[in-house]
């Protein structure tokens, strides 16, 4: 059966390949900052569905129904709605890009895209409300939002003292991919009362990578809509347009000058190694994610200038995909690697 399931998640995340088909061939390797989020605006700016009770039948029907399930994108509750419900009472629709925030232009549009649109439980949606997405600096005196899952969403205050809401960790990378997807698209603010969100969604895009169930969410918007969000098939981008820097090799996202040289074996049974090159000492973190973007491992590790190798055992985990990653502050280097059962 493992052996099946591992076939069955590779499948996943290659489909998104041929789906992708050649839609970033306009996208050049040596695009960057400005000049790449403006290819990507160019790119993706040509859904012009405007049916917001269309988008709606997408979302609960097909994009977010499993067996007749929906999952509330902030608190991870499960709803029984069946297969013909339309959003129509509890759950509704969370925009995550807020409709008070929409500028005038497309606005028919920007309420029916599909990539900033997630099944909420009412009470918590009207919460967030129109709140900025950003980080609660004390969680204690937050307000909290949960059911019985272990996912915590925040409605409190920033370090700036002004008003905000957090999602839960485990949807984090999502909200942010959305809000970034809506602001290359449409060119609407990420400030919103008086919170600037982009560094933070650049930090939460590179801690919580896309999962395959995001993946074949963004093939099925395209197919509905006609367009993709780029940071779920190519969460480098983020670092392209946000962190870029000139002296790193432009194919991997750089921190201080560090690639990975291997990563072997791969699939690997147990343990894995890598080797990663350095410009120079620094401290980062390794970090491993499953195919569901939970984080499994994280350790802090030293490198020297030069060649290192770093080692990660697997002792207790599923067979599967899994994602590597070598941070430092809100810049990464990545890979996938298998995990098999062995002989």
């Amino acid at each position: 059966m493992k052996k099946h399931l591992i076939t069955i998640l590779l499948l996943a995340l290659s489909l998104v390949l041929p789906a992708q088909g050649n839609y970033y061939d306009a996208i050049g390797d040596e695009l960057h900052s400005e000049a790449l989020l403006q290819a990507l605006r160019a790119l993706i700016s040509t859904n012009t569905n405007n049916s917001y009770n269309g988008a709606k039948v997408q979302l609960f029907q097909n994009l977010e129904n499993h067996n007749g399930y929906v999952t509330c994108i902030y608190t991870g509750q499960e709803f029984n709605v069946g297969y013909n419900y339309t959003g129509s009472s509890d759950p509704n629709t969370e925009h995550v890009y807020a409709q008070s925030w929409f500028s005038p232009s497309e606005s028919g549009v920007k309420k029916a895209d599909l990539h900033h649109l997630f099944p909420c439980e009412m009470r918590t949606n009207s919460s967030r409300g129109n709140l900025p997405i950003f980080t609660v600096v004390n969680h204690n005196n937050a307000d909290v939002y949960y059911t019985h899952t272990p996912w915590q969403s925040y409605r409190g205050q920033a370090s700036t003292g002004h008003t905000v809401f957090e999602p839960a960790d485990q949807s984090k990378g999502n909200v942010a991919r959305a809000l970034l997807y809506f602001y290359v698209r449409y060119n609407d603010s990420l400030v919103q009362q008086y919170v600037n969100m982009l560094p933070q969604l650049i930090v939460w895009s590179n801690e919580d990578p896309p999962d395959a169930h995001e993946i074949t969410r963004n093939q099925g918007i395209h197919q509905y809509q006609g367009n993709r969000n780029p940071f779920i098939d190519h969460p480098e981008y983020v670092d392209r347009i946000w962190n870029y820097n000139s002296t790193a090799d432009e194919t991997v996202p750089a921190v201080d000058g560090m690639l990975f040289d291997s990563v072997y074996p791969n699939p690997f049974a147990a343990q894995a190694t890598f080797r990663v090159s350095c410009k120079q000492a620094q401290n980062a973190n390794l970090a491993v994610y499953d195919i569901r973007g939970r984080k499994v491992h994280s350790e802090a590790v030293t490198l020297r200038g030069g060649e290192n190798q770093l080692s990660w055992d697997s002792e207790g985990l599923a067979s599967g995909i899994y994602l590597i990653r070598i941070s430092s502050g809100s810049e990464c280097i990545s890979a996938k690697i298998v995990k098999t059962t062995g002989q």
